[in-house]
C-alpha cells in the first residue's frame, strides 16, 4: 500500500496537475491538529476530532471500551475477539447516531482492519469517517476505444458531494465481499455494466492507496482505495440503474485534466482518474 500523501502526489503526477496536489489535503494539512489519534492494543486505528472527544470517551466506556488519555491519544484495549469487539462498536455507533453524530447511516457493514489486513471487527459503514477508522473502497476509471474518459455526475440525493463528477464506477467493500465481487457489483449497479462490456479491465499500476485528510464537513477521511482501469467496447454505454448516478459524460483527457484541476471531480475519483491518465500517457510528465 502507498500513502498518497501531498509529497507522493507531486513526485507522482505530471506537472499539469499541479493546481489539483496544491489544493489536496492529507494528514499533514492544518485542519488534522483538530483530531486526536484513536489506538486500539496500541495501534493507531482511527482519528478523533477533538471537539467530540469527551462525547467520544463517554460513549465507548458505556459501550465497555474503556479509554485511556496517553501521550499517543485515546487508548483502547480490548482482547475478547472480533465478534465482541464488534457488538461493542454497535453499540456506540448507536448511541452516537442517536446524538447525531453519524450523518449518512448506511445499515451497512465494512471491516475494520490493522494495517497488516488482520479483521478486527465489522461496523457501520457511515462510523467509519466519524471516528477516522481505515475502511476500503474501489474506483473504476473507464474509457471508450477511442480513449475519451466516461465520468459520472452525482445524483443530487448523495450525501457526499453531491452533483460532482465521479469515476464511473466507485463504492465501498462490504464487510462480506471481495474486492472483485465490489468491482463488479458497483459496475453493475452505477452504470448497468459487465465483463462482456469490457475490451479490457485491470489494476492500476499503483493501485493500493492509503488516503488519509481530515474532511472539511466533520469527520475523517481514512481509506485504502483500489483502483482499476478499463476500456469499454466499442457501441457500449453506461446507463445508471442504483439511481446514485445523476448522469455520464464522455470527456476528452485534456478536459478532465481541467475539470480535476478546478476541484469539479471528488478528490478521491480526480486521484484515480490523474494516475489512470498519467498511465496511459495520455498525459506526459513534463
Amino acid at each position: 500500500m502507498i500513502d498518497a500523501s501531498k509529497a507522493w502526489l507531486l513526485n507522482t503526477l505530471p506537472v499539469q496537475f499541479q493546481p489539483f496536489v496544491n489544493r489536496w489535503r492529507d494528514n499533514t494539512s492544518a485542519l488534522a491538529r483538530q483530531f486526536i489519534p484513536w489506538l486500539l492494543n496500541g495501534e493507531h486505528l482511527g482519528h478523533w476530532d477533538t471537539q467530540h472527544q469527551q462525547t467520544f470517551e463517554k460513549v465507548f466506556n458505556a459501550a465497555g471500551l474503556v479509554c485511556v488519555s496517553t501521550g499517543q491519544g485515546i487508548e483502547c484495549k480490548h482482547t475478547e475477539g472480533p465478534q465482541a469487539l464488534s457488538a461493542k462498536l454497535a453499540t456506540a455507533g448507536n448511541m452516537l447516531k442517536a446524538m447525531g453524530l453519524v450523518p449518512g447511516w448506511r445499515n451497512e457493514e465494512q471491516l475494520l482492519l490493522t494495517r497488516q489486513g488482520q479483521v478486527l471487527a465489522t461496523a457501520e459503514r457511515a462510523l467509519f469517517k466519524t471516528l477516522g477508522f481505515r475502511s476500503r473502497a474501489v474506483h473504476v476509471h473507464v474509457e471508450n476505444h477511442k480513449g475519451c474518459v466516461w465520468t459520472g455526475v452525482r445524483a443530487a440525493t448523495k450525501h457526499e458531494n453531491p452533483g460532482m463528477l465521479d469515476n464511473l464506477a466507485a463504492g465501498g467493500i462490504a464487510s462480506a465481499e471481495s474486492i472483485d465481487n465490489t468491482l463488479w457489483r458497483e459496475l453493475e449497479e452505477e452504470a448497468g455494466l459487465n465483463s462482456d462490456d469490457f475490451a479490457w479491465i485491470e489494476p492500476l499500476n499503483c493501485h493500493e492507496l492509503v488516503l488519509s485528510r481530515p474532511l472539511l464537513y466533520g469527520g475523517w477521511h481514512y481509506e485504502t482505495v483500489i483502483l482499476f482501469h478499463g476500456q469499454l467496447k466499442p457501441g457500449r454505454r453506461p446507463k445508471n440503474r442504483d439511481g446514485e448516478v445523476g448522469a455520464f459524460q464522455l470527456m476528452k483527457p485534456n478536459a478532465c485534466v481541467e475539470a480535476i484541476n478546478a476541484w469539479q471531480f471528488t478528490p478521491d475519483a480526480a486521484l484515480c482518474c490523474a494516475l489512470a491518465l498519467a498511465t496511459t500517457r495520455q498525459i506526459r510528465k513534463e
